[in-house]
Parts: structure tokens; sequence; C-alpha cells
């Protein structure tokens, strides 16, 4: 007797054959949306239907904020994921991952519904549109490290503006993963504080490849950037919505370079001309002024003016003698007095008293003037040419 299996064992058991067919992981299944709902976890359970059958389906918050539509029932979509069974009730349903509208109608209705909630939030007011730097010379871009997008920008921007800087913020371009990845790469460049400009670029490609660049969450990132920004998404036909959130809508990623940057060769014209036009303005502008002053010079005015001024020179000058004769004989006349002091000063001189053939005479070192000498005491007399030590052997009185 074969061995007996509980619910649990067996349920487990045709999970693993269901998730190890490789037949059943990354398939593709279409079918009509029926009893969608989404929880407060941000989990979506639904139903996918046909003309003749039905399959639950889960889709975990994870995947759900990569929608780049808002699903409802009765739409018609498209998604990926995998076929399990969910052991608790032995019920096997499909692990969505990805979901796309399906049919042309039906990407047009989700793209319109975007577009209606963002424009009523004013999202895409002219009044909140950035100018674009005229001359930048540091230019972000958000797109794909290997794209042909980067490639094509790069070799325009050398052609037009060699001298801008080009930094690049990789990230994804398509893809159910691709949605964090670009709203990253526009953070990280808006963060960046000298790029002057930000380009969000994909090449062309399927409307479901171009799908994520309709995601309400990357159109809410670009619109916050404190910086310029240029949508450049796929061709010039494929318009998405992050075209109206962006400052510019360019039709391809040359484009968009070309939008953001000046023509090197223009720009230099233009400065040529610039400086032609300033020469012939300023040679204007001096031969104007030129014959202004010749014709000043020759007015009434200004003769009468310069013979003011000759007469006020001779004026000056006759004042310049006057001045100039009172100063030297007020020095010579004091040079006069300065010399009769003089020989007064020299006159009364002890040296020119000595020089006559008097004598000082000093008791103890001091000069004496009136004083008793007796005798026997020493004395010393200075003459022009000597010092003469003496004793005194006799003393004559004089009447005063």
């Amino acid at each position: 007797m074969a061995d007996i299996l509980t619910v649990t064992s067996l349920n487990l058991y045709v999970k693993s054959l269901l998730e190890n067919d490789s037949n059943l992981f990354g398939i593709a299944v279409e079918g009509e949306l029926s009893n969608y709902k989404r929880y407060p976890s941000g989990h979506c359970y639904f139903t996918l239907k046909d003309e003749k059958s039905s399959i639950k389906c889960v889709m975990f918050s994870s995947y759900v904020r990569s929608l780049g539509f808002v699903p409802d029932n009765g739409m018609k979509v498209i998604v990926r994921g995998k076929v399990s069974l969910y052991e608790r009730d032995g019920a096997y349903q499909l692990y969505v991952t990805n979901m796309f509208p399906s049919g042309s109608g039906a990407y047009q209705l989700a793209f319109e519904r975007i577009r209606e909630k963002l424009e009523k939030e004013g999202l895409f007011r002219t009044e909140y549109k950035k100018a674009l730097p005229r001359y930048p010379f540091k230019i972000g871009v958000a797109t794909s490290a290997k794209g042909a997008a980067i490639h094509d920008i790069i070799s325009t921007a050398q052609r037009r503006f060699p001298c801008v800087e080009i930094i690049l913020a990789p990230c994804m371009v398509q893809g159910q993963e691709a949605e964090p990845t670009i709203i990253n790469a526009i953070k990280q460049l808006d963060a960046i504080e000298d790029v002057e400009l930000i380009i969000i670029a994909r090449g062309g490609g399927s409307k479901e490849d171009l799908w994520v660049f309709n995601s309400e969450s990357i159109a809410r990132t670009a619109f916050a950037c404190k910086k310029p920004t240029i949508s450049a998404i796929g061709h010039e036909v494929d318009y998405s919505i992050l075209d109206f959130v962006c400052d510019v809508r360019a039709a391809t990623p040359t484009a968009a370079a070309e939008l953001a940057l000046p023509d090197i060769y223009s720009v230099n014209m233009q400065l040529a001309g610039y400086e032609r036009t300033v020469r012939r303005q300023t040679e204007n502008i001096i031969s104007s002024y030129k014959n202004r002053l010749n014709l000043l010079e020759k007015s009434e005015g200004f003769s009468t003016f310069k013979n003011n001024i000759r007469a006020y020179k001779d004026t000056f000058e006759n004042t310049e003698k006057i001045i100039k004769k009172a100063v030297d004989n007020k020095i010579t006349g004091l040079a006069r007095t300065v010399a009769a002091r003089t020989e007064i000063l020299e006159n009364q001189s002890p040296v020119n008293t000595l020089k006559k053939g008097y004598g000082l005479i000093y008791k103890n070192n001091s000069l004496v003037k009136d004083a008793d000498f007796t005798v026997g005491e020493t004395a010393k007399i200075v003459t022009f040419r000597q010092e003469i030590e003496c004793e005194v052997k006799k003393i004559k009185q004089r009447k005063a």
C-alpha cells in the first residue's frame, strides 16, 4: 500500500512540480481583469479570465509599485510571472511580476488616466517649467550605460560644444526593475551642485519597452527636480508621461543634446559679430567726442574761457614774482641780522678776550672775579695759549 500523505505534503509536492517546470516560469498570459483589489499592505489580488476560463492571481507590493498605469476591472492586460500553488488553500495561482495593458486601446486608456490625474494636479503647467541654461558646462544624463542614447548624446555634445562635461548616471530603461533605477539616477544628478541640466533618455523601442516612462513615480521625481530637465524617450512619434512633466521634450536623444547645447561655431560667429559691433560703436563714440571737442574749441565761450585762463596765468605769474621778491628780501634781512648778532657774540666771547692778552684767574678751581688772596696761596692763570700755576708772593691793594 502506498504511503499516506498529509494534505500539506501533497500541496507542497504539487507546488514543487509547478515551480520546477520551466514552462511555467516567466510566462506571459493575456486576459481580462476581474475582482481587482489592492489591500492596505500594497498587495493586489485579482482574477484573470477569458471567454472560457479564469485563474487567480496575486501581485505583491514590490511589483505593484513599478506599474506604469492604474489597473481596473474589465481592462484587458498581459501579465508576466510564474505559476505556483498556495499550499494553505491548495489553490494554484499566477504570481504576477509585471503587467501591461493589452492592445493599443488599453495602453491609450491607461496612459490617459495617468495623464489626466497628473494634469489635474498641475504637474504639466507652463509656469512650473524651468528655462534651460544658455551655455551649460556640465550636463547630467540618466540612461543606460550600454545603450545608443548616451553615445548619441556624447557625440552630439563633442560636435556642438566640446567644452561641456557629460555626467552619466546609469540606469535601466525598460522592464519591471527599471523604475527605481531611473528615479535614483535622476535624484543623484539633481544632487550634484554644478550639474546645470538633466537629460532623461532612451532610444527607440516598442510601446511595452517604453512604458516605464509613463510611471507616475518617475514623473513626480522629474517634476521635483531643482535642475531643468529634458525628456528624450524613443523616437519623434513616441510620447510618454515624462514628456509632459519635464521642462522640455526632445524627439530623440540626439535632439536633446542639440536643444541643450549651443553650436560652438555659431557662438564664435556671434562673438566675432559682437566684437565688430563694439569696436565700431566705440570708434563712432570717440569720433563724435572729437568733433564735439573741435566745435567747443572754436566756440566763443571756449575762446573766452581760454582768454580767462591766460589772464589768470599772467596774474598768477606776477603774484609769484612779487611773493618771491618779498621772500628774498626777507631772507636777506634775516641774514644780515644773524651776521650782526654773530659778530657781537664773537666779540663778547671769552676766547676773543683771551686773544687780546687778558687772562682768567682761578682759585681752588673756581673762576675768580673779585676775591682776596693771601701771601703763600696758589692760583691758576689761564691765557689764550697757556695755563700758569703760581704762588702769591706779594699783595698790593687797589682802590675801587
